[in-house]
């Protein structure tokens, strides 16, 4: 049922105006009982009425509230009721953190009020899960453990994150708000580990990336709390790390610090391998500006890059093209270290690049299945992956010179904020933009931000120059655009 709530709303999205019952009905394959039964729950689920229903006319998707309440809410959207897998990660989860030592099943299954034989269903099933990363899941009585290597361990803790859509965030305080157990001291801690990684390399940490750095910390400490970590004999780091570390020795300084304070903060002696974990981390990332990697890329990468452009047929003469190389190769660089160290980055936008991008992210997506064979790549792009290149090419093919009056304003200030600009100067070629920056900047300097008409922002912001604010999604959808055509006073939003 979950899927046909999601359908209902992507299809409302699209629209321009209302949909009737029946219409979305055909256009979904379900029947009308279904969509109105989907609608009931959709607005249950946000805690108010985010699909208007009236009579003659169908139902209509309030925007402005959907995307108020997504904002505001990073739960909003996540439907009441624990579904099968949600229980069995749940369970999962516990197990993992608690490993090597045991916790008892029937405290495990107490919220969920499950019969027997689905208890010895839902093991079984684990017991699959778990094979594939080499765990074992062990049984001693009413007592259950997970046993085996405490990479395998984090990987698998990683994964079911990113099932769960915890990671699915773009700020650190949505993410710590899935974890009721991360207290203010905990997440102030993990901040200023992220603070002092920032100022080590003179840079910031755009998302995803500071989601999985902070991740990784807290999943790291809350193992050495609640668990018994052993030390894993798999975290070595490769011929081509070391040589990066060689070049640039502030980044094992740093792996050193933050595991130093992270040691002395949840008052356990940290493994010498967590060090190296770090390492991969920080090497996996792409930062507001290159501090890593040099100026060369790998020939590997060039290959991987030019698999992707050949595969669009663009000239390599054509404006445009040097830039977009020279950012796929920024982003590829770090992505193969990821992958390498089979590192995952959860994507936000994933629904909505698919949503928007549909035809362009399914051609991304074959020609990275194309060079995992043409490349022999030991591993595969996943779907986050393939949507982050797919808004590189997105960009591209939308991008245009323009000059600069409105404020375009994201989260971090990176990333997909460059592709809402160009596509807000696309729609309305006559809007005057005068940058791009992120809520923590424009707040602690308003000042450089004076004569500023609008801000157009993918958060919520209160102006302190009197501005005009639209919360706007990231993806610029045609909602978006119709709002922003009503706010400029063009005709039929256009």
């Amino acid at each position: 049922m979950i899927k046909k709530r999601e359908e209902v709303i992507a299809a409302l999205l699209k629209a321009d105006g209302f949909l009737t019952a029946h219409q979305l009905a055909q256009d979904l394959k379900l029947s009308t009982k279904t969509i109105y039964r989907a609608v009931k729950e959709i607005n249950q689920s946000f805690g108010q009425p985010v699909i208007i229903s009236e009579r003659g006319k169908g139902l209509l998707l309030d925007y402005d509230r959907y995307l108020m309440l997504s904002n505001e809410l990073p739960l909003a959207a996540d439907f009441i009721g624990v579904t099968p897998v949600e229980r069995r990660n749940a369970i999962l989860t516990k197990l993992l953190f608690t490993s090597p030592l045991t916790c008892r099943v029937d405290e495990l299954y107490e919220p969920y009020h499950v019969s027997y034989d689905l208890m010895q269903y839902d093991l079984q099933h684990l017991t699959k899960i778990l094979t594939t990363y080499h765990l074992k899941l062990l049984r001693r009585g009413n007592r259950l453990s997970i046993a085996g290597d405490e990479q395998a361990i984090r990987r698998l803790i990683n994964k079911v994150l990113m099932q769960s859509n915890a990671m699915n965030v773009e700020t650190i305080r949505d993410f710590a708000s899935r974890f009721p157990d991360m207290g203010n001291y905990d997440q102030q801690f993990l901040t200023a580990q992220l603070e002092l990684i920032q100022r080590s390399f003179q840079t910031s940490i755009p998302y995803p990336y500071n989601i999985n750095i902070f991740s990784h910390l807290y999943v790291l400490m809350k193992r050495y709390r609640t668990g018994k970590v052993q030390a894993s004999q798999s975290i070595q780091l490769s011929p081509q790390d070391q040589a990066l570390i060689h070049a640039q020795p502030i980044i094992l300084k740093v792996a050193k610090n933050v595991m130093q304070n992270v040691g002395e903060y949840v008052q356990h002696s940290i493994e010498p391998t967590e060090i190296n974990s770090l390492v991969e981390y920080l090497l996996s990332m792409r930062y507001s500006h290159e501090v890593i990697y040099d100026s060369h890329s790998t020939p590997l990468c060039n290959r991987l890059v030019e698999t992707f452009l050949n595969g669009f047929d663009l000239d390599e003469h054509a404006t445009g093209i040097q830039t977009l190389r020279n950012d796929l190769i920024s982003h590829l660089r770090p992505m193969m270290n990821r992958l390498n160290n089979q590192i995952q980055v959860a994507n936000k936008l994933l629904p909505d690049i698919k949503l928007e991008y549909g035809e362009l992210f399914a051609r991304v997506q074959h020609l990275a299945q194309q060079a995992q064979t043409s490349l022999s790549l030991p591993w595969s792009i996943d779907e986050d992956e393939v949507g982050f290149i797919t808004l590189y090419f997105a960009k591209y093919f939308e991008e245009t010179e323009f000059h600069q009056r409105a404020l375009v304003m994201c989260a971090s200030g990176v990333g997909t904020s460059k592709l809402l600009c160009a596509k807000v100067h696309k729609r309305f070629p006559n809007l005057e933009i005068v940058g791009i920056t992120s809520k923590a900047q424009y707040e602690a300097h308003p000042e450089r931000y004076q004569g500023i008409d609008l801000i157009i922002t993918t958060v919520e912001v209160q102006a302190h120059n009197q501005e005009c604010v639209m919360l706007t999604n990231a993806l610029f959808t045609v909602q978006d655009q119709k709002r922003l055509g009503q706010l400029l006073g063009v005709k039929d939003g256009i």
